[in-house]
């Protein structure tokens, strides 16, 4: 029974947190090939601050719309003053303090662009996460992604709803 009990408190990445829902923004880029990108602010947290760190290797958004799922793949991440954290995107929530960051992800997927683009109802969203020595990913946020306005292509970041709101 201890033996179980140790497994499941050790097990890698269980005590990654993050403040669901993060908040977003989101643009289309007008390239060759129209690229949809997707801005998350992420807040992550353990929750024990005696914790090791948890190395977040990979991330993805995972969309389901109507009966058609996306996958967003993870294409840069930093942190709030804009600065990379390394030349990939990944980095390390250590116990001492929340870990602010902005993940980006990005798609050229001509179907999830057009349904991004048109969307008139929240598109349902998860975060997913690849951590430690995990082999799987695994939800740590959900979100409900959704456009007030008409998406223009261009280079500026527009601000979505989420599920979460900012506070004035």
């Amino acid at each position: 029974m201890a033996g179980r009990i140790m497994g499941l408190l050790f097990r890698p990445g269980w005590r990654l947190k993050l403040i669901d829902p993060p908040l977003g923004w989101i643009r289309i880029l007008d390239d060759d090939l129209p690229t949809a990108e997707i801005r998350l602010q992420l807040t992550c947290f353990l929750t024990q601050s005696w914790a090791s760190p948890v190395d977040v290797k990979d991330a993805q958004l995972r969309a389901v719309i109507g009966e058609r799922e996306f996958t967003i793949p993870w294409t840069a991440s930093a942190d709030p003053d804009g600065k990379s954290f390394r030349d990939s995107p990944r980095f390390t929530v250590s116990g001492n303090a929340p870990l602010h960051a902005f993940a980006d992800f990005a798609s050229d997927a001509p179907d999830l662009v057009a349904l991004l683009e048109s969307a008139t109802e929240p598109i349902p969203m998860k975060v997913e996460g690849l951590f430690n020595a995990a082999i799987e990913f695994r939800e740590v946020a959900s979100l409900d992604l959704s456009v007030e306005q008409p998406l223009l292509r261009g280079e500026r970041w527009k601000r979505i709803r989420t599920g979460r709101e900012l506070t004035e």
